[in-house]
C-alpha cells in the first residue's frame, strides 16, 4: 500500500455542515481509544526520540481535539524521568475538555511538569508558538499543499516538529475501523460528560448509531489518506531551507503502526 497513491477523500467530522456536539462526541471517543487501548506506549517513541535529539520540552500539541494522547504521553515520559510542559492547542479548541485534561494531569505529575492549553484558534499551518510542534492522528487531515504549509511554519520559526500517524498498510483499512467501531459501542457508558451530553451519546451510539457510524467511516477514510513514507520524504525535500533541519522517518514497530516523521533544527 506503500506505493499507492493517497486518495484525499473527507471524513465526516471535517465537514463544516456537522454540528458541533457531534463532533466533539466524536473526538471525545477518539480520546477515549487513546486511552484504553495505551496507545501511549508506542506513540510516545517519536516524541522521547526528539526530546533526546534536542527538542524542546515545552511542547505544543496542534490540532489537540478533545485532548488526544499527548496528555497521555506526557505521564508516561514522566514516569520515565523525563518532564515536559505541555500546551493544547486546535482550530476550534475544545476548551471544556482541555480543561479537564488539564485537572486530570495535575491530578498525577509533580510540579516539573504541566498543561495549559490555548482558548484562541490556533492554525495549524501558522503558528507562532515556541515548542516542540506535535500532531498526532491528524497530519492525514491536510492535503499536501497544507501539510507542506505545516512543516515549512516549522522550518521558518526555526521550532522542532514531530508528526505521528498511521503507516500506510492493507491491514489497517481493513481491520481497525471495525475495532474503533467496536471501541465506540464499549466504552460510551463509561465516558464521564455532563448529563445532557451523556445522554446524548447513548442515544447517538445505541438507539440511532450515528457515532458508531462516523467512527468506521472516519476510520476508513483516515487510512485512505495517511501519507506513506516515501510522500513525507518528497514534502521534506521540498521545503526551502529544509537543510537547516535533521528529519527522521520511520515507523514504531507495534499494535498502532504509528508512522513518524521528526524534524530538528541544527545548532
Amino acid at each position: 500500500m506503500e506505493s499507492l497513491p493517497r486518495i484525499d477523500f473527507v471524513e465526516l467530522h471535517d465537514l463544516d455542515r456537522t454540528p458541533p456536539v457531534l463532533r466533539t462526541l466524536h473526538t471525545e471517543s477518539i480520546a477515549f481509544i487513546y486511552k484504553l487501548t495505551d496507545a501511549a506506549r508506542e506513540y510516545s517513541v517519536p516524541l522521547s526520540l526528539a526530546l533526546r535529539l534536542g527538542a524542546s520540552h515545552r511542547i505544543v500539541d496542534l490540532c489537540a481535539g478533545s485532548g488526544g494522547p499527548v496528555p497521555l504521553i506526557q505521564r508516561r515520559l514522566h514516569r520515565e524521568g523525563v518532564h515536559t510542559h505541555v500546551t493544547l492547542t486546535d482550530l476550534v479548541p475544545n476548551v471544556p475538555a482541555f480543561q479537564r485534561v488539564q485537572a486530570a494531569n495535575a491530578d498525577v505529575l509533580d510540579d516539573c511538569c504541566s498543561v495549559d492549553y490555548e482558548s484562541s484558534s490556533v492554525d495549524a499551518t501558522d503558528c507562532s508558538l515556541e515548542g516542540t510542534r506535535t500532531i498526532y492522528g491528524a497530519f492525514h487531515h491536510f492535503p499536501p499543499a497544507l501539510a507542506t504549509r505545516m512543516l515549512q511554519n516549522a522550518v521558518d520559526t526555526r521550532q522542532p516538529m514531530v508528526v505521528v500517524d498511521t503507516k500506510r498498510s492493507f491491514v489497517y483499512p481493513l481491520l481497525f475501523p471495525f475495532f474503533t467501531t467496536l471501541m465506540v459501542l464499549i466504552s460510551a457508558p463509561f465516558q464521564r460528560n455532563p448529563l445532557p451530553r451523556y445522554l446524548l451519546r447513548l442515544v447517538l451510539t445505541y438507539l440511532v448509531p450515528v457515532l458508531p457510524f462516523m467512527m468506521f467511516f472516519d476510520s476508513v477514510v483516515s487510512f485512505l489518506r495517511m501519507y506513506g513514507r516515501a510522500e513525507l520524504q518528497r514534502m521534506v525535500d521540498g521545503l526551502a531551507n529544509t537543510d537547516t533541519f535533521t528529519w527522521k522517518i520511520g515507523v514504531v514497530p507495534g499494535f498502532t503502526g504509528a508512522q513518524y516523521l521528526i524534524g530538528i533544527p541544527k545548532v
